[in-house]
């Protein structure tokens, strides 16, 4: 009797295409400082010699990944705000700190494994390697985004490095905190960023939210 059940895998790729299969397919394991191209050889039912023509070992994988979870995590702090056009005012440039923070939380949520590559003790190389020289990155959105609440009178002064490093710290820790479980960090991404923004702008010194910069000047 013959049976309909399909056969143990379809193929994952097309000829000429194992190398996004493989990044594909790393992308869908659990850890990814700890997959091996041989596993990644044996989960396509591939031999580990056609996976080397194409990544000569695991850390040639890992630069490819991250550079590629770079290029997303661009891709979606682009539709936060577009960092070529300065803020109108005072509430648009909340907005976009906001805005950004949502995006960084959605996709630190979406994408674990490839965040923590991107952002974790192994990846020191691989983000040196992701930095696209000669167009905006993702690295200079948050300076972006505190330079347009200066220009816009919510910041005093204008951001210095350390600045720049308490708001990552704080955007970033909410993350790493959510992707924890810590109770504290759990909730909509909405509402959490709003907290952690609100706390952050007057922690620079900047201007309480629907109280105008010059309301806070000394007259």
């Amino acid at each position: 009797m013959s049976s309909s059940r399909p056969s143990a895998r379809p193929p994952a790729y097309h000829h000429g295409d194992l190398r996004n299969a493989l990044l594909r397919e790393a992308l869908s394991a659990d850890s990814l400082e700890s997959m091996s191209l041989r596993q990644l050889a044996a989960r396509l039912g591939v031999s580990a010699a056609a996976v080397y023509r194409h990544f000569d070992g695991r850390d040639a994988l890992l630069a490819a990944l991250a550079a590629q979870g770079f290029d997303a995590l661009h891709r979606v702090f682009a539709e936060a705000f577009p960092i070529g056009e300065p803020p109108v005012g005072p509430r648009q440039a909340r907005d976009r700190l906001r805005r950004l923070g949502e995006a960084y939380l959605g996709f630190a949520t979406a994408e674990p494994a490839l965040w923590r590559l991107m952002f974790g003790p192994l990846g020191a190389g691989h983000r040196a390697q992701a930095r696209p020289a000669g167009r905006a990155n993702t690295f200079d959105y948050l300076p972006a985004a505190l330079l347009g609440l200066h220009r816009t009178g919510v910041l005093p002064q204008p951001p210095t490095d350390d600045d720049v490093r308490f708001a990552w710290s704080a955007i970033h820790g909410l993350a790493a905190l959510r992707l924890g479980l810590v109770p504290l960090a759990q909730g909509p991404d909405d509402a959490l960023v709003r907290a952690a923004t609100d706390r952050l702008v007057r922690a620079l010194g900047g201007t309480p939210e629907g109280v105008s910069a010059t309301a806070c000047r000394p007259q």
